[in-house]
């Protein structure tokens, strides 16, 4: 992605204007105090790991040579015995490295929200403590009693009993949800759920929460990964999880997706099928809802350029969202958003405070857009 200086984005918005002092006062000296221990960490776990994965082989060199037989089970060996070995002898540097991670993106993030007047937390395991297999099972019990599944904290796990009938987008949730993992820090997951805005899941993580008022609006933002187990498992949602608290309540229920996504189930009384203005519009997205004239006076086509545009920028599919009583809650697939440069890269790189503007720009655009109808002149 092509990013902007911070100078260039420095006259597009009021927020952007403090960026490149910001950068050079505080973000910059920062970053540049943890290079040297950032490539000296490199350099250790580069080495160990080195070494972990030549182990193997030369256990199987030398059990091969002295029987011969076993020389035919070295698939088993490399396969089972390389990670074991990598985890033994340079896990805690690998972890020291996810630590490192995690802090710069505290760092840069937690700035360039500070420009908007947000919060930013990481919702990560904190491990910066951690020195041995010891320190990091108490890291990990910590973690769980503070963000764990309800109910584990007492040992005791809370299934819901969600009970499903289908709708008009399919089917429709209601009570605790199953899927094992932290409460959402937002409203967003439970609303999106409820309304069947998300596929079926066992188990979710939740990290990047950003939270503050917008137009004069509450407003969150939260990283969502959602995983099926079994045969097939694997993650079948990641992306960002958005929700808006309007400063008035809507008079019905309206509900949004891509096209050739959503497919729709039986016919439900209380919700009929929205025509937008634009043509081109209306083939790119489903829109359902109770009244049809507070869905087009809400997705008009300014307002739904700047979702798209959203979407466009984090590279982002199958856009989605209800808005109901008195919030907008939506979905956008955009799995390793909000990361803050590469930890493999040199860390004083002031693309990656520009890129974080740049994505809280866009975030504000589109809020901006529903609630005021305006936003900064020169979109990004």
């Amino acid at each position: 992605m092509n990013v902007p200086s911070l100078e260039a984005i420095a006259r597009k918005r009021p927020e952007f204007a403090h960026g490149p002092r910001i950068w050079a006062e505080t973000l910059a000296p920062a970053l540049h105090a943890r290079e040297s221990a950032r490539r000296e960490t490199f350099r250790k776990v580069w080495r160990k790991t080195a070494i972990a994965a030549v182990i193997p082989w030369l256990l199987l060199l030398v059990f091969g040579i002295m029987k011969p037989f076993l020389f035919g089970a070295w698939t088993i060996v490399l396969a089972f015995g390389t990670p074991i070995s990598i985890i033994l002898i340079a896990g805690m540097d690998w972890l020291r490295i996810y630590a490192m991670k995690s802090a710069t993106k505290e760092l840069v993030l937690g700035a360039a929200c500070q420009c908007f007047g947000f919060t930013y937390e990481t919702l990560a395991p904190d491990v910066s403590r951690v020195t041995d297999y010891r320190s990091l099972i108490a890291a990990a019990k910590a973690h769980q009693a503070r963000y764990g599944t309800p109910g584990t904290r007492t040992g005791k796990r809370k299934r819901g009993g969600k009970t499903r009938i289908t709708m008009l987008f399919g089917s429709a949730s209601f009570g605790a949800s199953d899927a094992t993992g932290p409460e959402c820090p937002t409203p967003a997951y439970d609303v999106l759920d409820d309304a069947s805005l998300l596929p079926g899941h066992d188990s979710r993580h939740f990290e990047d929460l950003i939270k503050g008022t917008r137009a004069g609006a509450a407003f969150s933002l939260v990283e969502a990964k959602l995983e099926t187990s079994g045969k097939n498992g694997g993650t079948v949602f990641q992306g960002l999880l958005f929700h808006v608290q309007y400063p008035d309540r809507f008079f019905g229920r309206t509900l949004m997706a891509r096209s050739r996504w959503w497919k729709r189930g039986k016919a439900a009384k209380d919700l009929q099928k929205v025509s937008l203005v634009s043509s081109e519009l209306d083939r790119a997205f489903t829109v359902y809802s109770t009244d049809q004239v507070e869905a087009r006076a809400l997705l008009t086509p300014d307002r739904m350029e700047r979702l798209i545009a959203l979407e466009r920028h984090f590279s982002g599919g199958k856009l989605r969202g209800i808005f109901e009583e008195g919030h907008m809650t939506i979905a956008l697939e955009a799995p390793g958003q909000f990361e803050a440069g590469s930890i493999f890269k040199p860390l004083a790189d002031p693309e990656r405070f520009a890129t974080a503007l740049v994505e809280l720009g866009l975030v504000c655009d589109m809020i901006d857009g529903f609630l005021t109808r305006d936003w900064a002149q020169d979109r990004l």
